[in-house]
């Protein structure tokens, strides 16, 4: 495999869409696939991990996998039922996750499959699962091969945990996932420099100004970021190419393109996340 594959399997933010509208781009929440010769795994698991279970076991040879989570809002976790790796007795899976006093990285996923919300139990899982708690600040670095090593930074808007920033770092290249994230005056100092020069910034973009801003029903607090402010970071970071992400669900196929146009102007290497398309980082 020459160089790295990002490979969007969930795009939206909030919740699952299926109308036809929603097509082009895709209605699954949030889920990347990062996959070279040095190394595969995942960050996040909305409903299209569902996909990226399905892509993965064309591949023989996934027997370890790794599933990062930016933090364990239902529409980042609510595919894990229904990832059929769970459900192979030869694959190890390792869930990494910051957890607090107030809820347990392992129990929280556990209640996915426990009564009265499933019937599996966790007992009906055949994969062998471990859980790995980050720690709440900068994790450490985790290497998958001698030049692929992914770390993280704990960013505190989004209610009420807070979300982590990852950083994919391969052959000198940088990509960065940061999504749920709100930041009308833009991402304090030190994330801009965890973000620094990053080739690929993939980023949270769920509003329009109209709409974060509007007088009836304001967006603000709820923890994401408007177009406006996607571009804003994308400049302060010196990113080469941003893409838009977290899709509003009731953001159209046509209303996300309109969206498209706008970020352009401002900053004109900008991308719309979509799902299934193989997007390339090389070395």
């Amino acid at each position: 495999m020459e160089g790295l594959n990002f490979i969007f399997f969930g795009v939206r933010g909030s919740y699952p869409v299926s109308e036809k509208r929603f097509i082009k781009y895709g209605g699954n929440t949030t889920s990347l696939l990062i996959e070279s010769d040095e190394g595969t795994f995942i960050i996040d698991a909305g409903s299209g991990i569902i996909n990226a279970g399905e892509y993965l076991s064309k591949k023989s040879n996934i027997k370890k996998l790794d599933i990062f989570l930016t933090h364990l809002h239902i529409d980042h976790i609510i595919g894990l039922p229904f990832f059929n790796l769970f459900y192979n007795n030869e694959c190890e899976i390792t869930i990494h996750c910051f957890q607090s006093d107030d809820f347990s990285l392992k129990d929280t996923i556990y209640s996915l499959f426990t009564s009265p919300l499933s019937p599996i139990s966790p007992k009906g899982i055949p994969a062998k699962i471990k859980f790995r708690n980050i720690n709440e600040n900068r994790g450490k670095v985790y290497h998958f091969g001698s030049d692929l090593t992914l770390d993280c930074i704990k960013e505190d808007t989004h209610p009420k945990s807070g979300v982590l920033i990852y950083r994919v770092n391969y052959y000198g290249k940088k990509l960065i996932f940061a999504t749920d994230v709100e930041t009308p005056g833009g991402l304090d100092e030190k994330y801009i420099n965890f973000m620094k020069d990053a080739d690929v910034l993939i980023h949270d973009a769920q509003y329009t100004s109209s709409d974060y801003y509007d007088k009836n029903n304001p967006k603000i607090g709820y923890g994401h970021s408007t177009l406006d402010m996607a571009v804003n970071n994308a400049k302060m970071c010196n990113a080469k190419k941003l893409y838009l992400f977290h899709h509003n669900p009731r953001y159209s196929d046509n209303k996300l393109e309109l969206n498209l146009i706008k970020a352009k102007k401002s900053f004109s290497n900008t991308y719309l996340a979509r799902e299934m398309k193989k997007n390339k980082l090389r070395r």
